[in-house]
């Protein structure tokens, strides 16, 4: 993530919360069409913390800066594109299924889990920016908000999507077995030594879980 003015993290968080909502929309169009209460119950828990993240991003982009316009072309805004377009091929590829198999699962849950891993270091990064103490000048002056408040915010919803991974993982587990189950959870982020795990390249996201 390039260096970024307060307008930008602003523009940032805004694309942010509609990829959020994007993903809520498609975890609760998989789990309409997953035959299994289990699975379908935890992708309906994903789908909603997915809207839970999108309408808290929403409140602190337009905290920070009320957008002059509606943001466009956030596909190229953020995360490099890369997760914006594994939610455009997996709704393409969902919707053309009236049900999912339960061998096609595997394939789709090992996509959706690097989509979360990738989008969880992006909110990682914002956290370790210097200039994110740019952000809290107008939340604080109107909500009493500081640096450490904003950033507690915003690992509440790192620590969200990690649990998102974990949820995954088991659903794999649910379908192919423990005896075939590969171990594919990140690294726990570790906040005070950004060094200590490696990351993924978005433009991979989609390609490497197929």
């Amino acid at each position: 993530m390039a260096k970024m003015t307060q307008e930008s993290i602003a523009d940032f968080l805004h694309c942010a919360s509609v990829l959020e909502e994007r993903a809520y929309l498609l975890y609760k169009n998989l789990a309409d069409k997953v035959n299994l209460p289990l699975v379908n119950s935890l992708m309906v828990h994903i789908a909603y913390d997915s809207r839970k993240h999108s309408a808290v991003l929403k409140g602190i982009s337009e905290s920070i800066a009320k957008p002059k316009k509606q943001s466009k072309n956030c596909q190229k805004k953020l995360f490099l594109g890369g997760p914006w377009t594994v939610i455009k091929r997996l709704v393409r590829d969902i919707d053309k299924e009236k049900r999912i198999p339960k061998e096609d699962m595997p394939s789709l849950i090992n996509k959706l889990m690097l989509l979360e891993r990738t989008v969880s270091e992006e909110y990682y990064i914002l956290v370790q920016l210097k200039t994110l103490q740019y952000m809290t000048k107008e939340i604080r002056e109107t909500y009493n908000v500081d640096l450490e408040d904003l950033k507690d915010i915003l690992e509440i919803i790192i620590r969200d999507e990690e649990t998102h991974r974990k949820l995954l993982s088991k659903m794999k587990k649910i379908l192919v077995g423990k005896e075939k189950q590969t171990e594919d959870i990140a690294p726990t982020f570790k906040y005070q030594n950004p060094d200590a795990w490696s990351r993924v390249s978005p433009n991979s996201v989609y390609e490497n879980a197929s």
